[in-house]
């Protein structure tokens, strides 16, 4: 079913409505409008990111596709910072940098809110708390941020809270190898 269909379907999103892009968090349906691209008429919804001036627009009748799925609820919340509060060894020996961060940037890019997590986790691991190259930095960034105002839309704090929440879980997830 599309985005399209809204009037048939209540449960379909509508203008207003706000909903998770996979990449960018937390997105606002700000409009629908019909476009021909190579000739043929599609439906587009546009979108603007929350917290962003970004705006984007996909198709109506792709909503699955690219994965646009409803906010998180209190208790798929608390799964995710279960998931980040789990122990994170230390490693002995890490890949070399630039195939780490390859590989975490990949790992991004899947929309997964679980890789996301998992990404998290990588560089608190790999850093020892703190990340001290600017590409890790930028990549912890990216990870928490649009989890982070998703949080703070779904539980009704600011986002920097939010974000808070999730540094600090993941920090203290940390095990102190010396001990």
């Amino acid at each position: 079913m599309s985005v399209a269909d809204a009037a048939v379907d209540t449960t379909v999103p509508k203008t207003g409505d706000v909903l998770t892009h996979p990449v960018h968090g937390p997105v606002r349906i700000v409009s629908t409008c019909t476009r021909t691209v190579r000739g043929t008429e599609r439906s587009y919804v546009d979108l603007e990111v929350i917290g962003d001036e970004m705006r984007i627009s996909v198709p109506a009748d792709g909503k699955d596709v690219i994965g646009l799925r409803p906010i998180l609820g209190n208790e798929e919340i608390d799964g995710l910072i279960a998931q980040l509060s789990e122990p994170i060894e230390v490693p002995e020996k890490k890949a070399s940098w630039a195939h780490r961060i390859k590989s975490l940037q990949m790992q991004l890019q899947t929309g997964r809110l679980t890789d996301r997590v998992e990404v998290i986790r990588s560089i608190m691991r790999d850093s020892g708390g703190t990340p001290s190259s600017l590409a890790e930095r930028n990549l912890l960034k990216q990870a928490i941020d649009p989890l982070a105002s998703e949080i703070a839309i779904a539980r009704a704090v600011s986002r920097d809270e939010a974000s808070e929440l999730l540094q600090t879980t993941a920090e203290n997830a940390l095990v102190d190898t010396a001990a």
